[in-house]
């Protein structure tokens, strides 16, 4: 595993022990993915693992019932998510609320935010 990669997945793991994050996602190939995983188990940190494709794996890991509503998800890569789901991932991520919600609204039906006249496509 290179420096950089490591040096970054021990400071996601680092973040998520000081409470920083709930959920993290690290993509890695899967020669890194053995790594991490060992990592994720020393620390008895839960964890999930998606194919990202290209030889990439996704390491979901964090707070277990976290884990689990990605689990209900039953889906094996990202791009199979509907909008509710990547929707969730983004807010358990820790991504702003209202960038998530104008992204929501923008892969959905609705041109605008229902309660105000600004069009979401300008801050998507």
């Amino acid at each position: 595993m290179q420096d950089t990669n490591l040096r970054l997945f021990s400071h996601m793991v680092y973040e998520y022990k000081k409470g920083v994050r709930r959920l993290a996602m690290y993509t890695c190939s899967e020669n890194e993915c053995e790594f991490c995983i060992k990592k994720l188990e020393k620390s008895e940190i839960t964890y999930m693992v998606a194919t990202a494709g290209d030889g990439k794996s996704n390491i979901f890991f964090g707070d277990c019932p976290c884990i689990s509503i990605l689990e209900s998800f039953g889906k094996e890569k990202l791009n199979e998510f509907d909008q509710k789901e990547d929707f969730i991932l983004g807010i358990l991520l820790g991504y702003d609320v209202t960038r998530q919600c104008e992204r929501y609204i923008s892969m959905s039906d609705m041109d605008k935010c229902m309660g105000c006249s600004v069009s979401t496509q300008q801050g998507a």
